[in-house]
């Protein structure tokens, strides 16, 4: 795995615009369109890159979107985001829900330091080949040597037998937004 260069960003975009055609909690935020998901995950990846570290294996094949839960910077073009997010992505008549989906979710998450894998994609012609795992035990070594747990929620019900399989535990689930949202954590201390 290596750390994002410039020259990334359209591939990253693309691939996690066609990992996540279909995830109901990504279409919960910005219902099913192509162009609402490339908008959430423009602003991911700007808010990675302020906030975290986002990383991409070695074959270019798949991405991951990392945020550090005790870094919380806002510079102004995060604003900006927001505002494009908002508008442009969300709706503004769907704001409160994705408000309060988000406030669910970082009420739920745990209050110490953690790694967080805000997003993970595979290039869907190469799911299945060990791209995703190759690249989330990297993160996992990483977290490790930072002595961080590793947290993380999903929608997917193809990827709970996934994360449990590389060590991860469900500490909590919701259905409260209308579809089973399992929160996963692993601790490597």
């Amino acid at each position: 795995m290596r750390k994002f260069i410039e020259q990334d960003r359209k591939k990253i975009i693309n691939i996690l615009v066609e990992s996540f055609k279909g995830n109901k909690s990504v279409d919960f935020v910005v219902g099913q369109t192509e162009k609402g998901r490339k908008i959430l995950m423009e602003y991911s990846l700007e808010n990675c890159l302020e906030n975290g570290e986002v990383f991409v294996s070695d074959s270019g094949n798949s991405c991951a979107l990392i945020k550090y839960s005790d870094q919380k910077s806002k510079p102004f073009k995060l604003w900006v985001w927001d505002l494009k997010l908002a508008l442009q992505g969300i709706g503004i008549p769907k704001i409160p829900q994705v408000l309060k989906r988000e406030s669910s979710i970082e009420e739920t998450q745990p209050k110490e330091p953690f790694l967080y894998v805000w997003f993970i994609g595979v290039d869907p012609e190469s799911q299945g080949k060990g791209e995703g795992s190759n690249l989330m035990n990297s993160i996992l070594n990483m977290a490790e040597a930072r002595n961080l747990p590793v947290c993380l929620e999903t929608s997917t019900e193809r990827n709970f037998k996934w994360y449990e399989e590389l060590g991860f535990s469900v500490y909590s689930s919701s259905n409260q937004f209308g579809f089973l949202f399992n929160f996963y954590r692993k601790d490597l201390i």
